[in-house]
């Protein structure tokens, strides 16, 4: 079967659940729906845009980047979880 041209994250999926973003100076809600061990894939409401980060012990995303499309979000989130 031939490989697909979208990122297939179905296996990663998890219940959504709200959790704090950290991104430099500034604080978020951001809505986690998929991960991977530490790496989470969020969606940031408030900007309308999609992250990936890592879960810190205190259940905080940080590390995180931004993107305008859940598409390049899900590439960089499984691209990730395989440089892990």
């Amino acid at each position: 079967m031939d490989r697909p041209d979208y990122p297939i994250i179905s296996e990663h999926l998890v219940f959504p659940s709200l959790r704090t973003c950290e991104h430099g100076s500034h604080q978020y809600p951001a809505l986690v729906f998929a991960e991977h061990g530490a790496f989470v894939l969020f969606a940031a409401e408030y900007a309308r845009r999609f992250g990936v980060g890592v879960l810190n012990d205190e259940g905080r995303v940080v590390q995180a980047d931004q993107f305008p499309t859940l598409d390049d979000a899900a590439r960089h989130f499984l691209s990730r979880k395989h440089a892990a």
